[in-house]
């Protein structure tokens, strides 16, 4: 009677074993495939839908790396440096227009435009269809020039650089810079040979016939 027991006990467990094994591998399910898989391992996945492994960086260490709704990616998924990474699908449009911004061809395929101290902000279309949030500083842009979208980022061409004014300084000084404010900023040259960063206000050089170099600084008479 004894033994009957024990041997039903055992065929119970091995019964038990058995369904949760095959229950483990019911709930296991089948990684997607990718580039991913020649640099990672361990890869598993979690919630039906993220991606979880252990991928190489460039310089070969091992990290832990997450991709969160995978089934959502485009084309192949791959490790960039460590971390799983994937083209996405085209997301719906952001909601309709709102906000303002200065003028520009940008707005035919902008939303969401925000503008605040010169820095212009939205979302703006790409070429494969996606939305795409960027920003540009407007007090960079040339004036009187068009603000477009190149390809989701928001573009315009860049403002031209004040030419410095002449004098004999440019015979002995470098990295010659002209600010917006007037500012004239070089490196000139001492007469021990070092040199030196100095400024001029080039405003209150005007009527003077020399802008020079006095011993590693900017001097106008």
């Amino acid at each position: 009677m004894k033994r009957n027991v024990v041997v039903a006990g055992l065929a119970g467990l091995l019964l038990a074993l058995g369904w949760l094994a095959g229950a483990g591998a019911a709930m296991a399910q089948p990684v997607p495939p990718g580039s991913y898989l020649q640099s990672c391992r361990d890869v598993q996945v979690r919630r039906g839908g993220d991606l979880s492994a252990f991928c190489a960086t460039r310089n070969g260490q091992w990290v832990g790396a997450r991709l969160n709704d995978f089934p959502s990616c485009r084309g192949d998924i791959s490790n960039q440096n460590g971390q799983l990474w994937c083209e996405r699908r085209a997301a719906p449009p952001p909601p309709g227009p709102g906000g303002f911004g200065p003028r520009g061809s940008y707005q035919q395929s902008c939303n969401r435009i925000e503008f605040r101290n010169g820095v212009l902000s939205g979302f703006c279309r790409t070429r494969a269809g996606n939305w795409q949030a960027t920003m540009l500083n407007t007090l960079n842009c040339q004036p009187g020039s068009d603000i477009s979208n190149q390809d989701g980022n928001l573009f315009c061409p860049r403002r031209q650089a004040m030419q410095p004014p002449p004098g004999s300084y440019l015979r002995s000084c470098q990295n010659v810079t002209l600010g917006g404010a007037g500012m004239l900023r070089a490196q000139c040259q001492r007469q021990n040979g070092s040199w030196n960063a100095t400024a001029i206000n080039v405003n209150a050089c005007r009527g003077a016939r020399d802008i020079s170099n006095q011993n590693g600084n900017l001097s106008c008479f």
